[in-house]
Formats: C-alpha cells, sequence, structure tokens
C-alpha cells in the first residue's frame, strides 16, 4: 500500500472520530468527547508521519512525540509553508499537551485522581473546537485528500507477448 493511501486511511479514520465526537456532545458524553478529540488528533499525526516519513506509523499514543517526528521529517522540512507553521505551531505543541492530559488520566495509574477523569460541557467543547482547529491546521501541510494520487490498476498482459 502506497503513502498516499495509508494517509487517506488515517484520515478517514479522524473524520470518522471527529464525526463519533459530535454524536457524543448530542448524548452529552463529556468525558468520552476527550477521549475521542484525541483519537482523531492521533489518526490525523499518525497519517501525516506515513505520508512524511513513508514508513508504519508507530505504535504509540503519544500525540506530542507523533508531532515532533513529523516536524523533524526531510521531506516535511522540505515542503513545509513556513510563514504558516510559525503561526499555528505553538499553539498547536500547547493543544496536543492539554489533549495527553485528558488521555493519559483514562489510565489506572491515574486512580488516586479520579475526579481529574471527569470532563465537564465546557471542557469538552473547548477541546472539540480546538480539536478541529488543529486538525484543519495540520491538513494545510498536506494535499487534500480528494488530490492524493490512487495507484493505477496496470493492465494485464496477453500471454504470449503484446
Amino acid at each position: 500500500m502506497l503513502k498516499q493511501s495509508k494517509y487517506k486511511y488515517w484520515t478517514m479514520l479522524a473524520d470518522y472520530d471527529l464525526d463519533t465526537v459530535e454524536v457524543l456532545i448530542a448524548g452529552r458524553r463529556w468525558v468520552y468527547v476527550a477521549y475521542f478529540c484525541h483519537q482523531a488528533i492521533e489518526r490525523q499525526l499518525k497519517g501525516m508521519y506515513v505520508y512524511y516519513t513513508g514508513k508504519e506509523a508507530p505504535k504509540t499514543h503519544n500525540i506530542s512525540f507523533l508531532f515532533k517526528k513529523i516536524m523533524a521529517a526531510e521531506d516535511f522540512l522540505a515542503h513545509a509553508d513556513w510563514q504558516l507553521l510559525a503561526q499555528g505551531q505553538d499553539e498547536c505543541e500547547e493543544y496536543l499537551i492539554d489533549a495527553m492530559f485528558y488521555h493519559i488520566s483514562d489510565y489506572p495509574f491515574s486512580y488516586k485522581n479520579i475526579m481529574s477523569r471527569f470532563v465537564d460541557e465546557a471542557t469538552a467543547l473547548d477541546l472539540y473546537a480546538r480539536t478541529q482547529k488543529n486538525i484543519t491546521w495540520l491538513r494545510n501541510f498536506l494535499p487534500p485528500v480528494e488530490q492524493v494520487e490512487q495507484p493505477q490498476p496496470q493492465a494485464a498482459s496477453s500471454p504470449g507477448g503484446a
């Protein structure tokens, strides 16, 4: 599978997660809004990782780690819009730290801080708005999914030559 196809796959999953967030907002399931916001940004970053490194995405939930790997990738550095990068990098990095907090708080070692696991409506809606904004910003560094080239099937050769 080509990196373009993998990028489309990860982007499709990120979009599906964002759609799921809207359903969770309608159901007022704030903790899960935070969880799926993290999932959406993680999958967006994994798509970018595959696209810019040509390697499989690492099996990690650490979105700050993924972001740093992308920002250091040779192909990203060669094609990045530096003005756009300067306009949003700090804000995106701050958002990633916030999103990681809500993801990490779901792990067993945080049982002593159980109250921090609960997300209120305002926090969930803010996180969702920031997720949408940062995914849009990140996608500015990639071709639109609709324009990503799909591999063309090769014509089968007939037996015996031309």
